[in-house]
């Protein structure tokens, strides 16, 4: 016998008449198996202002350029993103002064 011969008789599913499946179906999500747990889920709260993200892309366009593994349209991207950063916090800058 193989390991095939095992799975013939298994459909791959729990068969389920409706009443089961309307009971299943109203079931509280804490009872899931695929649940996430909450240190897989991150919840970002604060606001990151326009500095911080502008050095925070600096940051990682430093690391990038140190890999060797990396793409000229990764690079690019991380760039536009970064000068968008500036835009904006030029921007913010400016209304401050002003």
């Amino acid at each position: 016998m193989t390991w095939l011969d095992c799975d013939a008789d298994d459909a791959g599913f729990q068969l389920m008449r409706d009443d089961e499946i309307i009971v299943q179906l109203r079931k509280p999500n804490s009872d899931d198996d695929n649940n996430e747990t909450d240190e897989d889920e991150v919840i970002e709260t604060s606001k990151i202002s326009k500095s911080d993200a502008f050095e925070s892309f600096g940051k990682g366009l430093l690391w990038l350029e140190k890999q060797t593994d990396y793409d000229s349209t990764e690079l690019m991207l991380l760039k536009h993103l970064r000068d968008r950063a500036a835009k904006l916090r030029k921007s913010c800058l400016w209304q401050r002064k002003a």
